[in-house]
């Protein structure tokens, strides 16, 4: 039941009010000329994602369904947790990453899905899970039946991870580079209280999480922020000055690196607990 808000409606608004959320190549076109660079930056993530594994409570007889598995930074440690993960992404090229990390770990039982989450039917693409998450991957512009869709996936637990505030970018930068407001990216208040108007009470923790990002030069870092923030050329000169405060060289190997404190959230809930 929606009330005095409608959250969904909220949540378009948003989607589509952004500078970067309206880019168009943010598509499987776009997080394919990413991929490489994702799999070389978030596959050393291992402590990251020992922690939201944490959260979840899985079985060794459990399939898990990953959303936006990307090239498998949460799909491949589950796989060797439970029986079955399938993982579904909208870029063939992260996909092909995945399926090379899969090799190197000695993962096989994993089952990729190249679809858009909008396009899959339930009962023809795939069955129900134990257990479906969704990693930062929740960008779909009807939430509400995106999440609708989630819930019907999971036969007992759903766990959704999000940014919950401290984004990389601050306001005063955006609104420099994009002149705009900053869209103060919480996007787990509105999944929460899209689920609370479908009637699904979920639970929400909050938690202090350190961004890292590294960078072979100067120059690597204002190529790589442009192509990935959809900053408009004429406004690198104002990118560049603010990398060149913010980035610090390590010692160890003399790589730069931009580093930011931020908040992330995880939902989670119980399918079972559910009267429908």
């Amino acid at each position: 039941m929606t009330g005095i808000l409608n959250w969904n409606e909220l949540w378009k608004v948003m989607r589509s009010g952004s500078a970067w959320r309206r880019a168009p190549e943010k598509d499987a076109g776009f997080w394919d000329k990413y991929a490489k660079r994702c799999n070389e930056s978030v596959m050393q993530s291992k402590e990251r994602a020992e922690i939201q594994i944490a959260k979840m409570e899985l079985d060794p007889e459990y399939s898990v369904l990953d959303i936006g598995s990307g090239v498998g930074r949460l799909a491949i440690p589950i796989a060797k947790r439970v029986k079955t993960v399938t993982a579904i992404d909208p870029s063939k090229d992260m996909l092909a990453y995945l399926k090379e990390n899969m090799e190197k770990k000695g993962v096989k039982n994993i089952t990729c899905i190249n679809k858009r989450w909008e396009d899959i039917e339930l009962g023809e693409d795939i069955n129900p899970h134990d257990v479906v998450i969704a990693s930062y991957s929740l960008g779909m512009f009807d939430m509400q039946e995106a999440l609708a869709k989630i819930d019907a996936a999971a036969k007992k637990c759903v766990y959704l991870f999000e940014f919950a505030g401290g984004w990389m970018m601050d306001e005063k930068l955006w609104k420099e580079l994009y002149d705009e407001r900053h869209p103060a990216w919480t996007g787990y208040i509105y999944l929460y209280n899209i689920l609370h108007d479908m009637g699904i009470y979920a639970n929400v923790e909050i938690r202090d999480s350190d961004y890292e990002q590294r960078y072979d030069s100067l120059d690597d870092a204002v190529n790589k922020w442009k192509e990935m923030h959809n900053i408009p050329a004429e406004k690198e000169s104002i990118l560049r000055e603010y990398l060149s405060k913010m980035l610090v060289e390590d010692e160890n190997d003399g790589m730069l690196c931009f580093k930011r404190k931020s908040k992330s959230a995880v939902i989670w809930w119980k399918r079972k607990a559910h009267e429908w």
